[in-house]
């Protein structure tokens, strides 16, 4: 990678200020999911579109993911940061504004969107950035990942638990954020050493003959894995009170928290482990675990439920 003249290098705030966009924007994708309940009360509409609502926000983030590589590679890190924070920012808007479940599913999309860009383009500024710390900074990715979620369905559940603004402020708190970040990228030094250079167009990812089988086998487990955190996401919160007969939404953002923080735990632990020793013992347990969670969520005792699915997510 040509390197950047001393004039043109980012500057040294650039790393941590790209951390917590890549922190903001798992938390943006975390803040609806203790609200879904207030939203299905409101508008009476049943839990399977709670599912289509986040069906819609993953569809259009694989979109993101295939598109803002290549995209950032020709026209530069910053240019796609930027549009990435604004659908954001958009989709945050139509929160704000939305009158019935269809402006749930508009605002998912552009978040989606911009949340796909932001993982993708973010984690290469970092590269960009600190080339030196590849494998540091990947850890630090997936931990700052789950530090925001945490974050945000805690911060979203306890202000809706106050039942003052519950459907506006975590909306507004987080559209704050993003506006100090969007300025910090517009005086930004743009990190990538040589956009314009490369061509646009889809990604044909290919796997060499002798990398297919492990290939094929971190597939599977980190399918089963984020399948395992789109319920969570979605459903469980809901599903979690009603077990544990708990009013209000902080219950449903505790359990996410659960979930995230052990995951983060687990990621600091394992950092140093043989990759696939972790992978082989994270879905062992994950299986185990989440046929024990119905026997936690049976029980109707809320700190076996909490316990369950933070050991679910230690798996994850």
């Amino acid at each position: 990678m040509r390197e950047l003249s001393q004039g043109r290098r980012p500057q040294s705030w650039s790393y941590p200020a790209l951390l917590v966009l890549l922190m903001l924007g798992q938390a943006t994708s975390a803040i609806p999911s203790p609200l879904y309940s207030l939203y299905a009360e409101k508008w009476d509409y049943p839990p399977v579109l709670t599912t289509v609502i986040f069906a819609a926000y993953g569809a259009v983030a694989v979109v993101a993911i295939l598109l803002s590589g290549a995209l950032s590679d020709r026209y530069g890190r910053r240019p796609v940061l930027l549009v990435a924070v604004l659908l954001l920012l958009a989709g945050l808007a139509v929160f704000v504004f939305a009158a019935g479940p269809a402006y749930l599913v508009v605002a998912r999309m552009l978040n989606g969107l911009g949340i796909g860009a932001i993982v993708v383009v973010g984690g290469a500024a970092l590269l960009d950035v600190r080339p030196e710390r590849a494998a540091r900074s990947g850890t630090l990715t997936a931990i700052a990942f789950n530090i925001g979620i945490a974050a945000a369905a805690l911060g979203t559940a306890a202000l809706a638990q106050t039942g003052f603004h519950p459907l506006l402020l975590p909306y507004l708190t987080d559209a704050l954020i993003g506006l100090v970040l969007l300025v910090l990228l517009l005086v930004m030094r743009e990190p990538h050493p040589s956009p314009g250079n490369a061509p646009l167009g889809i990604p044909r990812p290919q796997v060499p003959a002798e990398m297919r089988g492990r290939f094929t086998f971190s597939v599977l487990g980190a399918g089963a894995a984020w399948a395992v955190l789109g319920v969570c996401f979605s459903l469980e919160p809901s599903i979690a009170a009603d077990a544990a007969n708990v009013d209000g939404p902080f219950f449903g953002g505790v359990v996410i928290a659960a979930v995230t923080l052990a995951a983060a735990c687990t990621q600091i632990l394992s950092a140093r482990r043989p990759a696939r020793t972790v992978a082989l013992a994270g879905d062992t347990a994950l299986a185990v675990l989440m046929l024990a969670g119905v026997g936690a969520f049976a029980t109707g005792n809320a700190v076996v439920i909490v316990v369950t699915v933070a050991l679910q997510g230690g798996a994850y």
